[in-house]
């Protein structure tokens, strides 16, 4: 009993001084996926301000910084509020706390350290470390969060108590890379001078000081967000980069400059009416407004876009019919990369089946996303039985790789393709197995009977002999 129970006891001890420290800052997150709510940050975000434990305040501060995107309204709103009334002297306690740290030291860690005591000096006054430290605290779950609307919150901290918190912010700000461009560049409309001169900073050290380098990003969301940046602060510089994407292959980024081209308004009419007579080749109706030449240059653009993408897909039709499934489903990948919804996808769909049975025995996984994009592609013909057929197939052989005889996949797809083959391989294979497990059986079971009797028939036989000798 002692070999079992000292184990036990160790971890109960070790979990007991895990959950002393960083389980005093663990809330449970909403049932609807939706982070914590503004209460439980309110009380981490206290936590971090609090008089208790430099142990106990930095696991709550950690806390925060794993909450994630799904808690960026509730972080920002906490850090709203907290920026309403920040205690004069901290300027002076974010400094202090800095010569503390030292040039490679950690800024929040320092603040913890110093507001333990709070003694008030004179130059700073009671609460300002902590206020301070729970600043900084929720600026870096802000960037853990990495989301557009959390680096705007970030960024207008740099406007606060003169100054105090752009070192850590620049840093935080290098940690978001290309996700904090949108949140710099509309600091040109809301920020103070000295906030727009610290944004255009970091832009600069960026590399993204300029329009054409600043949508130069592989993410398309951070894309849309720099657009629609440019768009809200009206600069007039970056309309000839944001025509450029008004024809592009990702629908959201096509939207996103559409939508930006035309919130500029008559400002940009030279602009969209000098596009439309370039991609038209003839000029725009005369006296139109902004809105009604944009439409115009935007439908002249989808008509010669759908007839590129139809020859494309004409191209892998054609490699179709000639047994060149790569090519055919390369090609398909591109028509549906510019065109996800185009009418006549479900045309593809026959080439995405066959690459995938192709593929079925060497690649499983492969062959499953064939498949299911052929479904996809072709939600309501009758080719889906087939697909569907074949998705339960791949299920049964699954199953029958990890160990598991299971008919009932196989069952099903031939419930969907009645001719399907290897279904009806597989369950003959199943039945034949079981034929053979119950003829071992019977046979074991025979042959147990034989040496039974045979058992029996000693122990009788060798009895009767052994009497005669005994009585003699």
């Amino acid at each position: 009993m002692t070999v079992t129970r000292i184990p036990f006891v160790f971890a109960a001890s070790a979990w007991l001084a895990v959950s002393s420290v960083a389980g005093a800052a663990t809330l449970p997150a909403h049932a609807d996926g939706g982070g914590l709510s503004a209460a439980d940050v309110q009380g981490l975000a206290a936590r971090v301000g609090s008089s208790r434990p430099k142990a106990e305040r930095l696991a709550a501060a950690l806390e925060l910084e794993r909450l994630g995107s799904l808690s960026v309204e509730a972080l920002s709103a906490e850090l709203a509020e907290l920026r309403k009334a920040p205690p004069a002297s901290v300027p002076s306690a974010v400094e202090q706390a800095r010569k503390a740290a030292g040039r490679e030291g950690d800024l929040l860690d320092a603040l913890v350290s110093l507001s333990r005591g709070d003694e008030p000096t004179a130059k700073i006054e009671p609460g300002a470390l902590r206020h301070a430290a729970t600043t900084v605290a929720l600026a870096r779950a802000l960037a853990s969060a990495a989301t557009t609307p959390a680096a705007r919150a970030l960024v207008r901290v740099a406007g606060d108590s003169n100054g105090a918190y752009r070192s850590e912010l620049a840093r935080l700000v290098k940690r978001l890379g290309e996700r904090a461009i949108p949140a710099l560049l509309e600091t040109r409309k809301d920020g103070t001078p000295a906030v727009r001169a610290w944004a255009y900073a970091q832009l600069e050290a960026m590399g993204k000081r300029i329009p054409a380098d600043a949508v130069q990003t592989k993410e398309p969301e951070v894309l849309v967000d720099v657009l629609r940046a440019y768009a809200r602060i009206g600069d007039l510089d970056a309309l000839p980069v944001i025509l450029s994407f008004v024809n592009a292959d990702k629908a959201q980024v096509r939207a996103a400059a559409r939508e930006a081209v035309v919130s500029y308004g008559p400002e940009a009419i030279w602009k969209v009416r000098e596009a439309y007579a370039n991609v038209a080749g003839k000029p725009a109706p005369e006296g139109a407004p902004i809105d009604v030449v944009a439409k115009e240059l935007f439908a002249t653009y989808d008509r010669l876009r759908l007839q590129e993408v139809y020859g494309l897909f004409d191209e892998g039709l054609r490699a179709v019919k000639e047994g060149k499934l790569d090519e055919a489903i390369t090609t398909f990948d591109k028509v549906l990369a510019r065109q996800p919804m185009l009418d006549r996808r479900a045309e593809a769909a026959p080439a995405y089946v066959a690459r995938g049975r192709a593929v079925m025995d060497s690649d499983a996984s492969a062959a499953r996303a064939l498949f299911e994009k052929a479904r996809r592609l072709a939600p309501e013909s009758a080719f889906v039985a087939q697909v569907e057929a074949e998705l339960a197939f791949l299920d049964g052989k699954d199953l029958l790789a990890r160990g598991i005889v299971d008919e009932a996949p196989f069952h099903r797809a031939l419930e969907r393709d009645p001719s399907h083959p290897g279904a009806r391989a597989e369950l003959a294979r199943i039945e034949e197995r079981h034929a053979d497990r119950a003829s071992r059986v019977r046979a074991f079971a025979g042959a147990a009977a034989v040496l039974l009797v045979g058992v029996i028939a000693a122990i009788l036989f060798g009895g009767f002999r052994r009497r005669p000798r005994a009585r003699a």
